[in-house]
């Protein structure tokens, strides 16, 4: 955007109304395409294998004013890029839940472009997830540029407001009976082909979609936290998932630039089938003297090349979330080794779940 004296042939990125050269009333001009001069790949190392978290160019419009550009697309020297809002082709986004998975998915969607509704429990709640997001988004970009961001956010407690949304996504708390509400007040005002998507970590999408009224359009989609940072999500399939909720769920992870992989329906599905089971008995080897908490996690990183132990992973994860994970993978299958170890359910029983609550296996 521009402000333009024709008199003068003079142009100003900031809002001039009057030429500061001969007084007359600029004209405000909006350049709608721009040409990529130079790009930067911004990276925040942690794991050190992520993908480029942003990119930053410098774009010129055809008036010759250039400005600096940041995008989670990736374009080449060259390019040409349209500044026209283009969330008016993008599908709208339902969000269930303002928690920790449920704010760290709508910063995400909005980030990149897509009208998002989110839905909370509470009045008191709306501001508190804006804040939130808000917070995260101070880290790179400023306030005009979040305000952007937010424009295409709606924080509301109704579900009727969710009524237009092509695509839910489910992240409320990891609970059987919580998410089958959840299903339930959806089946009511949504359309016929709206997609129901759940976040669970762990819990049977059959079960999940037999409490609506399209089991067929029923499925998994399983973030990772931190949601911005890290590229997986498990779409994970039930037995009347329909092969058009399938792949347009594929085709949906790829397009908000995630790396999907497909997984049959199973407790726990692959990572946390996987990941949970370690944890627990990384507790049972502190629990019986055998290394101190952090010799456990200093060994599972120098030995298994994890950027994280399984002490601190569960802080960052949640115990309580960490608890009940466990507690659907002892239920269906029966089998003791999965069930929570004492120390591990002593501490959520105190309110210590973690990184979350300041306290957890470490103090935070």
């Amino acid at each position: 955007m521009s402000w333009y004296c024709k008199n003068c042939d003079k142009y100003w990125q900031q809002n001039v109304e009057t030429c500061i050269f001969c007084g007359s009333p600029t004209e405000k001009i909006e350049g709608k395409a721009f040409t990529v001069i130079s790009k930067t790949a911004v990276r925040i190392p942690s794991k050190g294998n992520e993908s480029v978290p942003y990119f930053v160019y410098l774009i010129e419009d055809e008036f010759g004013q250039k400005q600096n550009l940041k995008l989670m697309q990736e374009y080449n020297i060259g390019d040409t890029i349209s500044l026209d809002d283009d969330s008016s082709s993008k599908r709208k986004i339902g969000v269930i839940g303002s928690g920790q998975m449920g704010s760290q998915i709508t910063e995400y969607l909005i980030d990149i472009g897509y009208p998002v509704i989110l839905k909370t429990r509470s009045e008191a709640s709306i501001e508190k997830v804006k804040a939130k997001i808000a917070k995260r988004f101070s880290k790179k970009y400023n306030e005009e540029e979040i305000a952007k961001k937010f424009v295409n956010l709606y924080v509301t407690i109704d579900y009727a407001d969710l009524a237009e949304c092509e695509l839910l996504i489910e992240a409320s708390t990891e609970d059987i009976d919580i998410k089958k509400e959840v299903f339930s007040e959806l089946s009511k005002v949504c359309s016929k082909t709206a997609v129901f998507a759940t976040n669970s970590s762990s819990l049977s999408i059959d079960e999940l979609a037999d409490i609506t009224d399209r089991p067929d359009k029923v499925i998994g989609c399983h973030f990772f936290n931190p949601v911005p940072r890290m590229d997986l999500i498990e779409v994970v399939v039930g037995k009347k998932t329909s092969d058009e909720t399938r792949e347009g769920m594929l085709a949906f992870a790829t397009e908000i630039y995630k790396k999907p992989v497909l997984i049959q329906n199973s407790p726990g599905f692959v990572v946390n089938r996987l990941l949970l089971p370690q944890i627990n008995d990384a507790v049972r080897l502190y629990e019986a003297g055998i290394a101190t908490k952090e010799g456990i996690d200093s060994a599972v990183k120098m030995g298994l090349n994890h950027p994280m132990g399984p002490f601190a992973l569960a802080d960052f994860i949640g115990l309580d979330v960490c608890v009940a994970i466990l507690n659907v993978l002892y239920t269906e299958s029966g089998d003791e080794h999965f069930k929570p170890v004492p120390y591990l359910q002593k501490l959520v029983d105190e309110g210590k779940l973690g990184f979350k609550s300041g306290e957890g296996f470490y103090k935070y």
